[in-house]
């Protein structure tokens, strides 16, 4: 994945196996004076059944602005609520929340209660990516989150000049992931010392003998240790390379495919043949024709070197989803979903930012009381704090109301499914969404 990210931002996401097609939860915004106790004396539910919903930390300190998610179809209209802003943050139809609750106008008064419609359940693929550690850790994640994915991607055997690997200390990952349901797969990236290697990679694949010794050591990784497949993860590749890392992908395919062994691709987000010019080297189409499935990389447009604002901004990924449904299979698409946040130094030049999970972030702005804003045009929220130095932070995360707009993308192109980087920074929220709008597949 993104080097940035790679550093320090683990990703996860997670589904509950749960059948049935009720909504289970709606979507509170706090207000201010807001409690966990006072939102659940409105919504009849206990502040403890909140706390475990929502995965809140023992002090349960709520800041304005904040997304919380209530059990149950039922609604409380808020001061500066509107049809429009109720409908688009559970992203329904406002004709059908207007039908369900017999409303013959958009007037809805504070107090109000509307019950939300159910959406009915599709089934989607869910990815993520691990790096294993002691055969403890391994096989605690893997009984605590496994059980929500179809595939999981070992994070990451690195190739040398010469086509040889790196070894990854498996510590029965591979074999636990088995045993949970799950098709694990070995990442293969373009790693080296520098961090994510165009030239290590235009090396590999231009050399014949090289590119054959990669494709051989990969093939009898991926036999010696019983991975399912490969996810390929070569990134900055250049643009040059566009047909070499395609005929590259139709090789490694070649020698795995007849051993039943599948070929994922990670790929940069692009709204064209070869737009943006700089990830040229990725081609669509083609890629979509070898691979069994393509894991779009969609989020990262503001990154930590540049200017703050939306990781993976809404209106972007259509562009993306609408360029990669014209040539590559729906069914073969995976969507990149962000779990991770930004923070930026926005008060002074020179100061480097830092990634982090979206728990830490929940963390940071409950110390700094921080009041939650919501960007509707990139649905994405973000808050400003001062850190002990007096400099001014603004952080871009995920939360409720963004997520579900993201599956709500998963669900409206009819993709394959989603995938995350990586397993061990879970949060509940998503989980809990995840399990009322999807079923995940084995």
């Amino acid at each position: 994945m993104n080097r940035s990210i790679c550093t320090g931002v683990l990703l996860c996401i997670s589904l509950f196996l749960f059948g049935g097609h009720m909504k289970a939860e709606v979507i509170h915004i706090t207000q201010k004076g807001d409690s966990l106790y006072k939102i659940g004396d409105r919504y009849n539910v206990t502040a403890d059944q909140l706390a475990k919903l929502n995965g809140m930390p023992g002090e349960r300190k709520l800041v304005q602005g904040q997304s919380i998610l209530i059990p149950g179809q039922s609604y409380m209209v808020q001061p500066g609520d509107s049809l429009y802003k109720i409908a688009k943050r559970h992203q329904i139809p406002i004709d059908e929340l207007m039908e369900l609750n017999g409303l013959h106008s958009s007037l809805i008064l504070t107090g109000d209660t509307l019950q939300i419609p159910q959406k009915e359940k599709t089934n989607v693929k869910v990815g993520a990516y691990f790096i294993p550690k002691d055969q403890g850790y391994n096989d605690e994640m893997m009984s605590a989150l496994g059980r929500y994915l179809t595939t999981i991607y070992l994070f990451s055997y690195n190739p040398n000049q010469d086509g040889t690997l790196s070894s990854l200390p498996l510590n029965n990952s591979v074999a636990e992931a088995w045993r949970k349901g799950i098709s694990p797969f070995a990442t293969l990236t373009n790693l080296s010392g520098s961090g994510f290697d165009p030239e290590l990679a235009h090396d590999l694949m231009a050399n014949e003998n090289k590119r054959k010794k990669l494709i051989e050591n990969l093939y009898m990784v991926l036999d010696r240790h019983d991975y399912k497949g490969v996810v390929i993860d070569f990134e900055g590749l250049r643009p040059e390379d566009r047909s070499l890392f395609s005929s590259f992908i139709k090789q490694v395919g070649e020698r795995l495919h007849p051993h039943n062994m599948e070929v994922h691709i990670a790929v940069p987000p692009m709204s064209g043949s070869r737009s943006p010019s700089y990830a040229a080297a990725y081609d669509y189409k083609t890629l979509g024709r070898y691979a069994d499935s393509l894991f779009l990389m969609t989020y990262n447009w503001h990154w930590l070197g540049g200017a703050s604002g939306p990781i993976a901004p809404i209106q972007e990924i259509k562009k993306t989803l609408d360029f990669a449904t014209s040539v590559v299979p729906r069914e073969k698409l995976m969507l990149g979903i962000p779990m991770y946040a930004y923070d930026w130094v926005v008060s002074k030049e020179g100061v480097k930012g830092k990634a982090y999970s979206v728990q830490h972030a929940i963390s940071k702005y409950i110390q700094h009381e921080s009041s939650i804003h919501y960007d509707e045009q990139s649905e994405a929220p973000w808050f400003r704090y001062k850190d002990e130095a007096g400099r001014t932070h603004e952080v871009w995360f995920e939360d409720p109301r963004s997520l579900l707009a993201k599956f709500e993308l998963v669900r409206g192109y009819r993709l394959g499914g989603m995938g995350a980087w990586q397993l061990d920074f879970s949060i509940r929220q998503s989980e809990t969404l995840l399990r009322s709008e999807f079923n995940v597949l084995k």
